[in-house]
């Protein structure tokens, strides 16, 4: 069970935006049930990467459960909204066209998100060197670089790096 999962999270899901677009251009019924199963499998792929990569980037503890509890709704949402969408069979054409939308915007998202920590992960690693040249180390009690600063922080503290 498990290696399906990883082949289809792998192989499949990356590609899933082809399959709807098969299925808004196929006449042919086998076809489009095929692409149907493919797209749902890819959906299914996407939310523990998506819950993984948000949980990485948020700190302190207690905001990291408040972000992960905010995508998993997000997830579950899709699935309460899909219900409404599967209502002209056996195209589903309104379906696949909402669900490639979706699937785009995703892509647009993550690479938007993608450089933004980027920049922000550059921009965090020249205020630590401003930082070290002017304050020194500062691992003292109280100081910036402490283990109270780094904890009242969060993700907010200079040093934290955001995951890419």
């Amino acid at each position: 069970m498990f290696l399906c999962a990883c082949f289809v999270s792998l192989v499949i899901d990356p590609t899933s935006e082809v399959y709807l677009y098969l299925c808004l251009g196929s006449a042919n019924k086998r076809v489009d049930y095929c692409a149907l199963y493919l797209q749902i499998m890819g959906v299914y792929g996407v939310a523990p990467c998506a819950a993984t990569w948000n949980a990485n980037n948020v700190q302190p503890h207690y905001r990291r459960a408040t972000a992960i509890a905010g995508s998993l709704v997000m997830t579950n949402f899709g699935g309460i909204v899909s219900t409404w969408l599967f209502t002209d069979p056996p195209r589903f054409h309104k379906a696949a066209s909402v669900n490639l939308a979706f699937s785009l915007s995703l892509v647009a998202s993550c690479f938007i998100i993608w450089f933004y920590f980027r920049t922000l992960n550059e921009k965090r690693h020249r205020e630590v060197q401003h930082l070290l040249e002017t304050q020194g180390k500062g691992t003292e009690p109280g100081g910036w670089d402490s283990l109270e600063a780094r904890r009242r922080l969060g993700d907010r503290h200079p040093r934290f790096k955001f995951t890419l």
